[in-house]
């Protein structure tokens, strides 16, 4: 028997390729290990979407000298040269070498217990002067409809019940084949299973067109929705967001948040993403980003210190790592006391959730309707719906205990 072992950095569609990879290898009857020591070959799949990122990756491989070692993902495709520098003997392969391995299975699907990933399409329609992803993922390329909703079904059959649709751009799914975001969710939401679905990140010049948004907000309502909407907005500076070339405006997106919360008002969790110290964001500009986040007032932010990557349009622009250092901590105070304020208001609320999958640390983790993540001590089954009441704010989750009424 072969001994493999996977390990796995980066984004969901990355998380989706490696839980793929992990089916098909257990059909051809390799043996997934825990330690890569105990392993013949070690699969490396790789993120570069940050310098440090890189760093980290380049460490890994150089580490692996000596074994067998697979290196695919994003910094196999964008910089074999550093690779093989580290570890001439690395084996470099492009992940669509794998997906047409998968093409052999019928049934080859990615689940993590009762959590299953969709990857929608690859690439995206964005040319934003910082990213990497595009180098490395290319344009959208959008999968067939009938192949998602078969994937998606495949897994609510195999016993999921949460669904994450990932890619990245999902708010540009279908620009390619004349189909939208809007009516492939209509398609997923049709089979008659019990199962929820979490939407991945929707850039905000998706959701520019007023049809789209409406029809979109309108199949949002569905039961199997959760109401979590990812939205990186990235700066609170129009002229940032120009340099950037992210195609839309402050109000763009402003206009996006208060559409979706207008109809599902507290329900709706927010998330969106920031980049700080961008090359040409003066000192006013950093203020416009923390006036934007008390003004969406998100209930989840992802925070990035830019970092120039090979092959984009800003790769030689930078500035000094203190000050991007220091807006970096500025912004995630700020986003501190936003989430004490949203979150002491779920206290003592009793919320219908679904039991998702264990947690690190003992307990189960329990998704509402709103996609908050809460830590449960009792012994709830995976895939049971219970009334749970918030007892604790533990800032980027809640704690809570099943109630019975």
């Amino acid at each position: 028997m072969t001994y493999m072992y996977l390990e796995s950095y980066g984004c969901t569609s990355n998380e989706e390729f490696i839980r793929k990879l992990e089916a098909y290898l257990e059909k051809k009857d390799v043996y997934i290990v825990k330690d890569s020591s105990k392993s013949d070959t070690i699969v490396l799949n790789t993120c570069c979407v940050i310098e440090a990122t890189e760093n980290a990756m380049l460490k890994k491989i150089k580490q692996y000298e000596g074994k067998r070692l697979i290196v695919t993902g994003c910094l196999a495709k964008v910089s074999p040269d550093k690779i093989k520098k580290v570890n001439n003997d690395a084996i470099i392969l492009d992940q669509h070498y794998f997906y047409e391995l998968f093409r052999e299975c019928d049934d080859i699907v990615a689940k993590d217990g009762k959590i299953g990933i969709v990857n929608i399409g690859k690439g995206c329609v964005g040319e934003c002067s910082y990213c990497i992803t595009k180098v490395a993922r290319g344009s959208l390329v959008s999968k067939p409809p009938d192949d998602i909703v078969k994937e998606v079904k495949e897994l609510v059959d195999k016993g999921v019940i949460e669904v994450r649709l990932t890619g990245q751009d999902v708010g540009a799914y279908g620009r390619d084949i004349s189909y939208g975001l809007p009516d492939l969710l209509r398609d997923i939401v049709s089979i008659d299973k019990r199962f929820y679905i979490r939407v991945g990140m929707i850039n905000p010049y998706s959701l520019k067109d007023k049809k789209t948004l409406y029809e979109l907000i309108e199949v949002f309502k569905n039961e199997k929705l959760f109401k979590f909407l990812h939205l990186p907005v990235q700066s609170g500076s129009d002229r940032v967001l120009k340099d950037m070339n992210r195609r839309y405006s402050v109000d763009d997106f402003l206009n996006i948040v208060r559409s979706f919360r207008s109809e599902f008002d507290s329900i709706l969790t927010l998330s969106t993403d920031f980049i700080v110290g961008y090359p040409s964001e003066t000192e006013e500009d950093f203020k416009k980003s923390i006036e934007l986040l008390h003004r969406c007032m998100p209930n989840k932010v992802n925070i990035t210190r830019y970092s120039p990557r090979p092959f984009t349009q800003c790769e030689d622009k930078d500035i000094l790592g203190r000050i991007k250092k220091a807006r970096s901590r500025i912004m995630t105070e700020e986003t501190k006391k936003i989430y004490s304020k949203i979150n002491k208001s779920w206290i003592g609320k009793i919320v219908r959730g679904i039991a998702t999958e264990r947690g690190k640390k003992g307990g189960v983790i329990v998704r509402d309707i709103s996609y908050h993540q809460i830590v449960v001590k009792d012994d709830l089954a995976i895939g049971t719906e219970s009334d749970i009441k918030i007892d604790q704010d533990r800032n980027t989750y809640f704690v809570g205990y099943r109630v019975i009424r």
